[in-house]
């Protein structure tokens, strides 16, 4: 019986862990800025450097809502936290929709990194290029 037991628990043990894996997401930054993304892990994240105490901060200026949606966006600050005014990272995090899977599909997402009240303006523009697979 405690054999058993023990075979259940490794069973559990690694279905848990395969369910952890597909949930993981893959991050991009600006010098990977090429997104590939597959049904069997639909999420994934863009890292963006960023420094909020210039009044510096990155806005999602497009992305197709019919393939993904935007999850969640935090700020990392910096390791060091005796620097200060050094940047961190914004991390934006999407998931692709399942009628993003239906066909391979490519699409992009834009994102500016401008003070609010100049968005408007010569703001530094990063274009992510996005493909989806079954595979």
């Amino acid at each position: 019986m405690q054999a058993f037991k023990k075979i259940v628990v490794g069973l559990v043990m690694c279905l848990s862990m395969e369910q952890v894996m597909a949930v993981e997401s893959t991050t991009y930054t600006e010098d990977k800025p090429v997104v590939r993304v597959e049904a069997k892990s639909p999420q994934f994240s863009i890292r963006l450097k960023s420094n909020p105490t210039t009044g510096y901060s990155w806005y999602l200026r497009s992305y197709d809502s019919n393939v993904m949606q935007p999850v969640k966006q935090v700020y990392e600050p910096p390791v060091n936290k005796k620097l200060i005014g050094a940047p961190g990272y914004e991390v934006w995090t999407f998931r692709v929709k399942p009628a993003g899977f239906v066909v391979p599909m490519q699409t992009v997402i834009r994102f500016v990194y401008a003070r609010a009240w100049e968005v408007n303006g010569q703001a530094k523009q990063v274009v992510f290029q996005v493909t989806t697979s079954r595979e």
